[in-house]
């Protein structure tokens, strides 16, 4: 998991728009771009100037969730299952209404700061100098079996909000892959492994979570044995489980997804 990531929680304002081309972000010293050509790395240099250290590629999947190109033989949907789940979800979200949202935002560019970015062109990991009186904010879990205040945390270019309440969370949008061979307990990574994003919700270590690919509605129990800062995610499954959501994996496959847990 991303345990180097830093994942600075203080105003900026975010890009918004389509891939950003070279030319804009080589001048762009402001904010940070949300998204990129897909693999490219940027540092922010002495003068705070955004300097391409890796060019990427250009994005060739249609929508950053590939459920629809990279599934394989669909599951037998469980529509009374499905019912259930729903009015779990509409009774977590009914006791959320009234609870303060937050907006987390991405850190601002400072010299020395590296970002990169992943397969669809997203923010996978914020890196920070060493020794810089910033890295001081650098992504730090909760204490494990731990979350935030009650309330809801919105951040990222997908749409990610994790709704905590005095009993239930709740995690919505983007779901990653992430291939690291060892979790937060010194334990092997292995299919059905998932990490959260750990200075949000730091679930206890095995804690079970009830997930779905809202894509195609295949329910899966994945087990929580990671965490990591997960700028542009809510969930991050180990390799090979995305296989229990009916999908095929790639390194860049993502997906809509929730998951919930009681505590």
């Amino acid at each position: 998991m991303k345990k180097v990531v830093s994942a600075l929680l203080v105003t900026a304002s975010l890009f918004v728009g389509s891939v950003a081309s070279f030319a804009y972000a080589e001048e762009s010293v402001s904010k940070i771009p949300t998204r990129m050509q897909a693999g490219t790395i940027l540092e922010y240099d002495g003068s705070n100037q955004m300097v391409i250290l890796e060019k990427g590629e250009p994005v060739n999947i249609p929508s950053v969730y590939q459920g629809q190109t990279t599934k394989s033989v669909t599951q037998k949907v469980d529509l009374d299952k499905l019912k259930i789940e729903e009015e779990f979800i509409e009774k977590i979200k009914a006791e959320a209404k009234n609870l303060p949202v937050y907006k987390v935002e991405n850190p601002l560019p400072q010299p020395g700061l590296k970002v990169i970015y992943d397969g669809e062109g997203y923010i996978k990991e914020f890196v920070f100098p060493q020794g810089n009186d910033f890295a001081l904010a650098a992504y730090k879990a909760l204490p494990r079996g731990t979350r935030k205040a009650a309330g809801t945390y919105t951040y990222g270019d997908n749409n990610n909000k994790i709704t905590i309440t005095t009993s239930t969370v709740l995690g919505e949008g983007r779901f990653t892959n992430f291939t690291d061979t060892t979790g937060e307990n010194s334990n092997t990574l292995k299919k059905g492994d998932a990490a959260t994003r750990g200075d949000i919700d730091n679930p206890k270590y095995e804690q079970v979570l009830d997930a779905r690919n809202l894509d195609n509605n295949v329910f899966a129990n994945v087990t929580k044995r990671d965490n990591g800062a997960l700028p542009d995610a809510t969930l991050d499954i180990w390799k090979t489980g995305v296989e229990l959501f009916d999908l095929k994996w790639s390194s860049s496959l993502s997906f809509k997804g929730r998951y919930f847990y009681t505590f």
